[in-house]
């Protein structure tokens, strides 16, 4: 799996535990907490996978302008 893939992935899962936070707040606001403590966890994740990501997107492009050099020597 890709890194952008899991960042994605990350990105679901911390909209649903939200989500899911939201019906037991409703009975209590400390009921929420760890459906919201959950979707953090879950975003500081995805903010590592996207980091990644863009690190391979620049590793790839780095060859591309490395030959454009290349040509104009």
């Amino acid at each position: 799996m890709r890194p952008a893939q899991k960042a994605r992935a990350c990105h679901a899962g911390a909209l649903a535990s939200a989500i899911s936070a939201i019906y037991p707040a409703t009975q209590h606001p400390a009921f929420g907490i760890p459906g919201l403590v959950s979707a953090a966890i879950l975003l500081l994740v995805s903010a590592s996978y996207e980091r990644e990501a863009r690190e391979d997107e620049a590793r790839a492009r780095r060859p591309a302008a490395d030959e454009q050099l290349r040509r104009a020597a």
